[in-house]
């Protein structure tokens, strides 16, 4: 009783609090009818009616409010919102009003997303410095439309931004293309003032933090990024790899930080390798640390990047993303595997070059018009000897011998050759792979693996065919049976050295040698017609009498008919 004394006279609410909270305990169990729950609520909201503003930033009441929210009905949701709106910019900034913030955002009709996006003009950089309300920002940009999100990443820009909201323009680069050195000048020194502070406290976790940041580096000079490039080389870069911003400034910073920062961020990366080799953006900063790290010891080195890949290369060749690495390594910036945006972000130009983090940005701006306030457009022509030194095929050789994942990749390649070859993701791996890689990188790595994974491919096409099991036929599946085809057809992968034959050579004597006719219809006559259409003249000599019989007897089309079905097809 004392302790409830103390609490009533501490709590002007507390009455309230505690009756709320019991009604919370009945409303909050999972087999109450629909009915009673609703009246419950009902109850609830009556008696926290015009004070709902103090029981959101309760520690107990938040929750009970959350409740009554997710479980009214929408007349009753209209009502809290409206009670609720006009401080909705104190709730953002309290730890436990915060949720209540973010579960408004998401219950918002479209006219209620707009006014809570009213309130929040003017306050956006404050609040992305704070812990809670930088969350609710965040929130708020995922849900706004993209003019709203244009609205949000302008009151970085400058005070006058915040004042006008009438932006046509998507980028700053484009902003600002019109407008004088002076203008340009201010609007840096201002997304200059307005990041320092979120770097500071690391606050780097938001998709709108990363928008920010990409908009200020396409602006800045040398000086000026090479600072950002500095505070971000390390964990804080780890923890922005989620989104595609986030891996675009990842990507800039190791392929314009020095060795010292690319040391960081490589270091950042231990233990976390395998989750970005994963992740729908987070790969690329992979990829561009497998496109210009020169010290390749420490890349390749244990528990690094190279070695952490290692452990789960089946995994990451029947992986979206993770197949991409591996097909990095084999063949560096095909189309055929590559996105085109991808790899306009991996060659994206050099904007800076890393500097000592002791020029402060003060310093640069004290520079003038010129530096300050120009926009950078980069330069393509020295871009290479600006970023890394090493001979890149040179670079791929170590990265694939020196950690042994060559060796390991083959024997991946050997022991699951029927899934990847049946994956159509994996059959791309397993296909280079088998070829050698671009200039026969991988010939040069091992050549006795890539004997071992022809081998496991052409043991798998000898396998008789079977209906009783489940698992269609190598040489009947869709994709396997044209990644089968492709390897006959490409010259590439004739021969390992002057003694060993091709793999189409070994193909014909393990697999289909006497037994065309058992596979010259279906997926598998593909493959038949592939020893025919062979530019090796040895591979076509040794399956030509069996071939031509099959097209004599109208088995297998021949070339001639396969040329006028398809004019036709096209016609």
């Amino acid at each position: 009783e004392l302790l409830e004394s103390r609490k009533r006279k501490r709590k002007p609410n507390f009455d309230i609090e505690k009756d709320v909270v019991s009604l919370w305990e009945k409303m909050r169990q999972r087999n109450i009818k629909a009915e009673d729950r609703s009246r419950i609520v009902s109850e609830t909201l009556a008696k926290m009616k015009g004070k709902m503003v103090q029981m959101a930033m309760s520690h107990s009441c938040s929750r009970v409010l959350q409740s009554c929210v997710k479980h009214s009905q929408e007349a009753q949701k209209n009502e809290v919102f409206q009670e609720l709106r006009p401080s909705f910019l104190d709730l953002c900034l309290n730890t436990y009003a915060c949720h209540l913030a973010l579960r408004m955002i998401d219950n918002a009709k479209k006219d209620q997303l707009q006014q809570l996006l009213s309130i929040l003009h003017g306050n956006v950089v404050r609040l992305l410095r704070h812990p809670t309300g930088s969350a609710v920002v965040e929130h708020a940009y995922h849900a706004a439309s993209g003019s709203q999100k244009q609205e949000l990443v302008s009151e970085f820009f400058s005070p006058e931004f915040r004042l006008f909201r009438n932006i046509t323009k998507g980028r700053i680069k484009e902003i600002l293309s019109d407008e004088p050195a002076a203008k340009r000048k201010t609007v840096l020194e201002h997304m200059t003032l307005s990041i320092q502070p979120i770097l500071e406290k690391g606050i780097v976790d938001h998709s709108i933090i990363h928008r920010v940041l990409v908009e200020y580096l396409s602006i800045a000079p040398m000086s000026m990024v090479g600072n950002i490039v500095d505070q971000l080389s390390g964990p804080l870069l780890v923890r922005m790899l989620h989104t595609a911003d986030g891996a675009k400034l990842g990507v800039l910073c190791v392929r314009h930080g020095s060795a010292k920062q690319r040391k960081k961020i490589i270091k950042a990366l231990k233990g976390q390798v395998l989750k970005v080799a994963r992740d729908d953006h987070g790969y690329a900063v992979l990829l561009s640390v497998i496109d210009v790290v020169d010290d390749t010891e420490l890349v390749t080195k244990a528990s690094v990047i190279m070695s952490e890949l290692a452990t789960e290369i089946r995994e990451l060749s029947v992986n979206k993303y993770g197949q991409r690495l591996i097909l990095h390594l084999l063949t560096p910036n095909i189309p055929r595997y590559f996105p085109a945006e991808l790899l306009k972000t991996l060659k994206s130009p050099v904007v800076a070059c890393a500097v000592s983090s002791s020029k402060t940005t003060a310093d640069a701006c004290e520079k003038g018009d010129d530096e300050c306030g120009d926009v950078n457009d980069g330069d393509d022509n020295t871009e290479s000897a600006r970023i890394s030194k090493k001979d890149p095929f040179l670079r791929r050789t170590e990265l694939l011998s020196k950690s042994g994942f060559a060796q390991k990749l083959v024997e991946a390649c050997a022991t699951n050759a029927g899934e990847l070859l049946r994956s159509p993701l994996g059959k791309d791996v397993i296909y280079e792979v088998a070829r050698g890689g671009v200039d026969g990188i991988m010939l040069k790595a091992t050549p006795e693996g890539i004997s071992s994974v022809h081998k496991a491919i052409a043991d798998l096409a000898a396998l008789p065919k079977d209906k009783k099991t489940e698992e269609e036929h190598v040489l009947e599946h869709y994709h396997a049976s044209r990644t089968i085809r492709r390897l006959v057809l490409d010259s590439s992968c004739h021969k390992l050295d002057g003694s060993s034959e091709s793999f189409a050579q070994m193909l014909w004597s393990l697999a289909l040698q006497g037994r065309c006719t058992t596979w010259a219809r279906g997926h598998s006559a593909k493959v038949v017609a592939a020893f025919r259409d062979s530019e090796d003249p040895a591979v076509r000599r040794v399956a030509k009498s069996e071939i031509n019989s099959l097209v004599d007897s109208g088995v297998l089309e021949g070339r001639k008919a396969k040329a006028t079905s398809a004019d036709a097809a096209r016609k």
